[in-house]
Parts: structure tokens; sequence; C-alpha cells
């Protein structure tokens, strides 16, 4: 784009954006030539929370997936909490949901996940199905599992945000990295399971 020499190439680009672009070029903040050189077949995908029946078939492809890179046996995901992801918004779409399943499959201490071995920001039902109530749970223990949860979602985010960089993570949360590291050791959180292949 731009030069005055003419060099011939075979490819093919396939290219996604999450932005407004038509509105991005009216703000002048996206080249014109650019989008239209791009724009040859469009594909709108809803957002997750618009399409409902897919939450089921991607969840349960995220688990195999995952479960395999982990080298981890095949989990199954809860009644309960496949019925919380067909009620979330899921405002990171599937990077949101691969995040959460990447927090069960690392904390879960059985072939099944519960809403209680993720960091699940989702209002649940105040009466006996609590499950992440710890009231019952003596107060070290229930201590340790509430840092673990919190630890768990938050590092877990951090790195797939930083594509599982620990020295970007650490960098982008304020602590050392050598910090980082003893928090993730201590947890059981691995950068491997965040990096993008």
């Amino acid at each position: 784009m731009g030069d005055t020499r003419v060099i011939r190439v075979d490819v093919r680009i396939i290219s996604s954006s999450n932005q407004n672009l038509a509105e991005k070029i009216s703000n002048n903040e996206f080249r014109e030539d650019f989008y239209y050189r791009l724009n040859v077949v469009s594909i709108e995908l809803p957002a997750l929370r618009d399409r409902p029946e897919d939450i089921p078939l991607i969840a349960n492809h995220l688990l195999e997936k995952h479960c395999a890179k982990l080298n981890k046996p095949l989990k199954r995901l809860s009644p309960e909490l496949m019925n919380l992801f067909l009620k979330r918004t899921w405002v990171g779409n599937v990077r949101e949901m691969e995040n959460i399943i990447l927090q069960g499959i690392l904390f879960s201490t059985t072939d099944e996940i519960r809403p209680r071995d993720i960091n699940f920001n989702e209002i649940l039902p105040d009466d006996s199905r609590m499950e992440n109530s710890f009231q019952r749970l003596p107060y070290k223990e229930a201590k340790e599992q509430t840092l673990q949860h919190f630890n768990a979602g938050y590092i877990g985010n951090l790195l797939a945000a930083n594509n599982g960089n620990v020295t970007q993570a650490a960098r982008s949360c304020g602590l050392e990295r050598q910090a980082l590291q003893q928090i993730m050791r201590r947890y059981k959180v691995k950068a491997n399971a965040f990096r993008k292949k």
C-alpha cells in the first residue's frame, strides 16, 4: 500500500475485527482504501449470547481441546455449570469461555467441573444450591479456597491477555516477575496453558 512499485503476490487474507470499521473510516481512524481491499467477502458472526444453541457445542469442544493440551483426563461440565453457561452474557465471547474452562480443568478435583471449581462472576441461587458458599468449611480452608479461586481467575485472565508471557503479565499488574511466579507456583497456575499455538 502506497508504494510506487508493483509487487506481485499470491496470498489469501482472512481478517477479523470487533470494531465498527465503517465508523472508524468516517472518523479517519481506518484507511478506506485498505478496508475495500480487505472487504471482499464479509461474514458477520453474532456474539455468543445471541446464539445460545452453540454454547454446549463450543464448551465441549474447548473442554476436549484443553484436556488433551494439558494432558489431563477428559472432564465434563456439570449440568448446573452448563445451565449457568447458557444464562451468561459472555461479554468476552469465546475467549472468556475458554479461560473459564481452563480454570475448571486446572482446579476441579473430580472428573466433573462444577460452579465452585471456577472463578465464575455470576449471581448464583442463594438457597441450598449455593455451591460457592464456604460457610460450612473451617476458616483456614475457606480462606485458602477463596484465595485459590481468586488467583486462578485473576492470574489466568492476566496470562490469557498476555499470551502466557509471565514478564508482560507481571508488568501489567504491577508485580515483579519473581513475585508473580511465586504466586503461580503456590496456586499451580501454569503459563503454558494460556499460550496460543
